[in-house]
């Protein structure tokens, strides 16, 4: 930061304060004049003063070092802006592409789950089919063989019985005594 107007003209009138004090004291000491070298060393340390205002206001308001912190900051700032928004959109195109190939993906087991149950509704129809023109067939056959016509006579179907085992028929009893619980 630069010296202001006002520090400046500070600055110069603290300079002449100082040579005219310098110039009382050389002239006071050389007519042994106390009062007047007193006079011009206050003038001095009053000029020296002024200038160490000036000089310490400078430093103090001094801030190049901390605009270019913060001028550093604010790029780093800027930059992870733009980091972020490059990321944020990486982020939607990538979001995007992954909804375009779930609809895709639907949309492909959507045909092939119109592909498959096509193929098991033709199979349960052909089977249908194949049960309907077996049943017509046996019914043509039945009636061609007389037995559906009212008076015809009913065949009782051969009731094979298998042999029962003599340890299985004594279980059974056993099963069925006092305190057992059987079938």
């Amino acid at each position: 930061m630069e010296f202001t107007a006002t520090s400046k003209a500070a600055a110069a009138m603290a300079a002449v304060t100082l040579i005219s004090g310098f110039a009382a004291i050389l002239h006071s000491t050389s007519t042994d004049d106390v009062a007047g070298a007193i006079g011009g060393a206050c003038l001095v340390m009053v000029a020296l003063t002024i200038i160490i205002c000036v000089l310490v206001r400078h430093w103090i308001c001094n801030t190049n070092t901390e605009r270019a912190i913060l001028a550093a900051a604010q790029r780093e700032a800027q930059a992870e802006r733009s980091r972020y928004f490059a990321a944020q959109a990486a982020l939607e195109n990538e979001m995007g592409r992954l909804n375009r190939d779930m609809a895709a993906e639907r949309a492909r087991i959507a045909r092939s789950l119109a592909a498959e149950q096509a193929k098991v509704r033709a199979k349960f129809e052909e089977e249908r089919a194949q049960l309907a023109a077996e049943a017509f067939r046996t019914g043509v056959e039945m009636e061609r063989a007389g037995m559906l016509k009212p008076g015809a006579e009913k065949t009782q179907g051969v009731l094979i019985r298998f042999p029962r085992h003599p340890e299985h028929a004594a279980e059974q009893e056993r099963s069925r005594e006092h305190g057992n619980v059987g079938p």
